[in-house]
């Protein structure tokens, strides 16, 4: 016997081992019949776009996960630290700490970080492929910057388990 669950008109999916609340109905010889239901998105998908420098980190290029709530739990929620970062002095536990050669509160005389506060005052958000302004998919005509943002988090942020991977692989990465 062959249970199929149906997904949409034209796509099944046969269950080798059907729920064992369908086996006593199964047992009947009875023989075929299908599970329908509908067929519901995945959800919505953001990247965090800057208008202004046209640039935009894709959260699968630095090995995270796209879902809101997904940015928000994960290690690479926490990139926004560091691009949104203003500041024109360091200090202990800054970008520009002690070993950068600054004194606490003292200038920086480190030379200056092409991706910390690289998007301090900019117009930043992270947009949703369902929102209507197109942005989502213009945005893939924007510079990705993730793979020199993976490098100077990863040089940043010492610790192990909140180390980025950059994914070269992305459908959306630009090899050229």
């Amino acid at each position: 016997m062959t249970v199929t669950v149906e997904q949409s008109p034209r796509y099944s999916l046969p269950i080798t081992d059907p729920p064992n609340h369908f086996r006593p109905w199964l047992a009947t010889g009875r023989g075929r019949f299908r599970i329908s239901f509908l067929l519901f998105p995945m959800g919505q998908y953001f990247k965090a776009v800057n208008t202004d420098k046209l640039e935009y980190v894709c959260p699968w290029c630095i090995g995270g996960t796209a879902k809101l709530w997904e940015w928000a739990a994960n290690t690479h929620g926490a990139v926004f630290t560091l691009l949104l970062r203003k500041s024109d002095e360091g200090g202990g536990g800054d970008f520009y700490g002690y070993h950068k050669g600054c004194g606490e509160g003292g200038p920086i005389t480190a030379p200056l970080s092409q991706i910390a506060g690289r998007w301090a005052g900019d117009h930043v958000c992270l947009v949703g492929d369902y929102d209507s302004s197109g942005l989502y998919r213009e945005a893939k005509s924007y510079r990705n910057i993730s793979r020199e943002l993976v490098e100077e988090w990863n040089a940043f942020m010492e610790l192990p388990d909140r180390q980025l991977t950059f994914d070269p692989t992305c459908s959306c990465w630009d090899k050229r």
